[in-house]
């Protein structure tokens, strides 16, 4: 069957959870407030929960953070951070393996899981939340200030997805702290293009908020597409960002710890998860180039080894996008009176210029083609992109081998430049 173009997946995509809205009003259910776990025991692992409402920089903000870590505190410490409408539990597995011998810490990120639901300031203003700033360098910021008020001063960083957009910022702005940075799947530069359906969609405040009304309804819908399991064939097919379809016991575990809703303020009883988790991709694209620039500066502060692993079967993000073949072109158009730029990959030869487009712009000067991913790293000791036979969601798609190369790469012993050339490796 002929593959359906983008702007086609999106309509069918809303047109499912349109659906699924419509089905929720017969079942509503809640989960368990924030709070109630504290102390709680996991098997090796604790749930805890951190309040923050002054950062290391003395910004106000009022977010409280959910996570498990540990029984062991002696050992090195290794923090993990998690994607997009996923939760501490995408871990679970490297957790409760690493547990006896490392302080594994799990974060649930702000608006996610069990951490405070913030009302966001950019789509709900008027409940002037102090915590309601999604920008990424705030994220990383109070991530940071959580991890210092542990106590904790050096430490290694394990992100996916959402976790590694701030990810690299905190690794970039706190890099004395970092002993290694395992950085999963995501793109060097730009992946959340402001050109792609979705992102047109939630540039706009009132698309925005009409999405998020859409999603809140049902925790299900969106992992269900994620997970390719939504019974419906073109979107299972063609949307599914996993090798293979989840099973059911990953998918309701998902669901649950997605399902916390917002507890005051005009959404109470609404999922917030959606809310808070759209409300960062938001405020992202609204500030889509100054993020790439942040991004491109945070690389060149890494004085650490930085491993990269990506799955090969995520269609969003080919495996071209990260072995040096494509790299990023800027256009420059006009929306509404505001300045709007457009981004696309463009390969090696050339391929994807043209049409007022350019590369990088004043990002990069002088650049006209991608650059190898050590290109991004001048200071770190030691950098491998290793390609993963899994799709987006390598730890829970593959539990045993994402543990045994998390393993390894933690025990080995740290490098200096000069003692070590960055190498590129394939598979596991």
């Amino acid at each position: 069957m002929t593959n359906i173009s983008k702007a086609g997946l999106f309509a069918i995509a809303i047109l499912y959870f349109i659906t699924r809205w419509l089905l929720s009003w017969k079942n509503s259910k809640l989960t368990e407030a924030i709070g109630d776990r504290e102390g709680q025991l996991e098997g090796p692992l604790v749930h805890r929960f951190i309040g923050i409402e002054k950062t290391l920089s003395g910004k106000t903000t009022d977010v409280t953070f959910h996570y498990v870590q540990s029984l062991n505190t002696d050992g090195e410490c290794v923090v993990f951070l998690h994607g997009f409408m996923d939760t501490w539990k995408l871990w679970h597995h490297s957790l409760e393996f690493l547990a006896d011998r490392y302080h594994v810490i799990a974060f649930d990120l702000k608006g996610c899981g069990q951490s405070s639901m913030n009302y966001p300031q950019r789509l709900f203003p008027e409940i002037n939340d102090p915590g309601g700033d999604y920008s990424i360098a705030l994220q990383a910021e109070e991530i940071m200030t959580a991890i210092t008020a542990l106590g904790i001063k050096k430490f290694n960083l394990v992100t996916l997805d959402l976790g590694t957009i701030i990810g690299d910022l905190l690794a970039g702005q706190y890099s004395d702290a970092i002993i290694r940075y395992i950085r999963c799947q995501q793109p060097l530069v730009g992946h959340f293009r402001s050109s792609i359906p979705q992102g047109q969609f939630l540039r706009r405040k009132q698309g925005a908020k009409l999405l998020t009304t859409l999603l809140e309804s049902d925790a299900s819908s969106l992992v269900r597409i994620l997970y390719g399991k939504t019974g419906w064939s073109v979107l299972d097919r063609q949307m599914k960002r996993t090798k293979y379809q989840m099973c059911d016991r990953l998918l309701d575990s998902a669901v649950k710890e997605a399902s916390h809703p917002f507890k005051t303020g005009p959404k109470q009883g609404k999922l917030g998860t959606f809310t808070c988790a759209w409300a960062g991709l938001y405020q992202h694209n609204q500030d889509y180039q100054q993020f790439i620039s942040n991004n491109i500066e945070a690389y060149k502060q890494y004085s650490f080894p930085v491993i990269l692993l990506q799955g090969i079967h995520d269609i969003a993000m080919p495996r071209d996008r990260f072995d040096g073949t494509t790299g990023m072109a800027f256009k420059f158009v006009r929306n509404v009176g505001r300045e709007k730029i457009l981004s696309r990959p463009f390969y090696a030869d050339g391929r994807g210029l043209g049409d007022g487009y350019e590369p990088w712009g004043d990002l990069i000067p002088n650049c006209t083609k991608p650059l190898p991913v050590e290109a991004f790293f001048p200071k770190s000791p030691f950098i491998q992109l290793k390609f993963m036979d899994t799709g987006h969601f390598i730890p829970i798609e593959a539990p045993e081998e994402f543990t045994a190369v998390l393993n390894e790469v933690l025990s080995q012993p740290l490098t200096t430049r000069n003692q070590s050339q960055s190498r590129y490796s394939e598979g596991i």
